[in-house]
């Protein structure tokens, strides 16, 4: 594509050519001006949930709780760790783990 560009095709013909979006064609022409390289940049870090300092905590909380739901789950978690946090981030951590969490209490 890079190639295509220097002989002066325009976006339009280079992306009919290869079989890709024009996008495509610009987004990695601009990326080797800027760089030189055609190497893919490293991968971005995103964001780490603060829970995964506390997953011990939530571990022996699910073993002391063992009926608890996820939202009882977040409130003791929040007490026992002064943290805010939230049900679906709970969830998302037991997951994580390897557990699934009932969503409400059991019918009695």
């Amino acid at each position: 594509m890079v190639r295509l560009r220097e002989e002066g095709r325009s976006y339009e013909d280079i992306a009919r050519l290869v079989g890709v979006g024009t996008s495509t064609v610009s987004r990695i022409v601009r990326h080797y001006e800027k760089t030189g390289s055609l190497e893919p940049l490293e991968a971005g870090g995103g964001n780490v949930s603060p829970l995964r300092k506390v997953e011990s905590k939530l571990k022996a909380l699910v073993y002391a709780m063992p009926d608890a739901t996820v939202v009882e789950m977040a409130a003791a978690l929040e007490r026992a760790e002064k943290l805010a946090t939230s049900r679906s981030s709970v969830q998302r951590a037991l997951t994580r783990l390897g557990y699934s969490r009932k969503k409400r209490h059991s019918s009695q």
